[in-house]
């Protein structure tokens, strides 16, 4: 048996650009998105087996073929014509439909265990093109760090960074499906804060943290509190709670609040009415 810890990101900034009507991803959405993996992180570990198969100690978490997991291990068997199987165990500290891509970064776990295992040598750009088959958040993974990601449209760049940040993550007992999000969606009142992510795409790479924190957003926020008016009272308890600022992650249900230290996020985690979890930049 051989595991990795999975580490998660969260989104800084979240930009909703357009649709997309035609091409290969027709239905998709462009997005500009600023990525940040934090030390958040499950566990996966592989073993051989006669079938491919998955334990997961998270009942939300599919362990057949709906898994994004699975299809990693079947992609690879097919174009590597490789006749093992595996089985894949995860153990799960991410929460699920948190908007915190728990998914795909135990896809990208998965992908980088078995290229060890079945001795792959794949290079980042075979990465890049498998991981894209599966999940649009996938390829970030193995990039990490920070990133400017516009998923569906192809643009994944590295972004240089002295920044580091101590968070809350606010985990109702709920979560928000993506499909869920993107159908909610009020194309009147996207993409109106594309300059914010210009602006802290320059603040991470000039260290700025001040201004990273004050240029925070995410468009999902404007449907997803519409359904789930509890996170917008969430993020309000954050701030109230002392947080510099607080945000919606990814397509939800988690609120992300930035302290100043792992002293102020103990505090925090104690006035705030759902489980927080205490996380810091990786």
């Amino acid at each position: 048996m051989i595991k990795e810890k999975s580490y998660t990101r969260i989104t800084l900034s979240l930009d909703i650009i357009r649709k997309l009507k035609e091409g290969p991803y027709a239905g998709y959405h462009e997005l500009n998105i600023l990525k940040h993996q934090i030390d958040l992180h499950d566990v996966v570990s592989i073993k051989p087996s006669d079938t491919i198969g998955i334990t997961c100690d998270h009942p939300e978490v599919p362990t057949d073929e709906r898994n994004i997991c699975w299809r990693i291990v079947e992609i690879l068997k097919k174009e590597y014509d490789i006749a093992e199987n595996v089985h894949i165990i995860i153990v799960k500290n991410i929460p699920v439909k948190g908007g915190l891509a728990g998914g795909s970064t135990n896809a990208a776990t998965v992908l980088s265990l078995l290229n060890k295992y079945w001795q792959l040598n794949l290079n980042k750009e075979q990465f890049y093109t498998i991981a894209g088959k599966v999940g649009m958040d996938i390829p970030f993974y193995f990039i990490g760090g920070t990133a400017f990601d516009t998923e569906a449209t192809g643009v994944l760049e590295s972004i240089p960074t002295l920044c580091s940040f101590d968070f809350v993550l606010a985990t109702p007992d709920f979560g928000v499906s993506t499909r869920e999000a993107y159908n909610s969606i009020d194309y009147s009142r996207i993409g109106q804060d594309t300059d914010k992510t210009r602006k802290m795409r320059l603040a991470l790479e000039a260290g700025n943290h001040e201004a990273v924190i004050a240029l925070m957003h995410n468009d999902f926020e404007e449907s997803v509190f519409k359904h789930y008016p509890q996170l917008k009272q969430i993020k309000e308890e954050l701030l109230d709670a002392g947080c510099l600022n607080a945000v919606l992650s990814g397509s939800g249900s988690t609120i992300i609040g930035v302290v100043k230290d792992r002293k102020q996020a103990e505090q925090v985690k104690d006035v705030v009415s759902v489980p927080v979890i205490c996380a810091s930049t990786i």
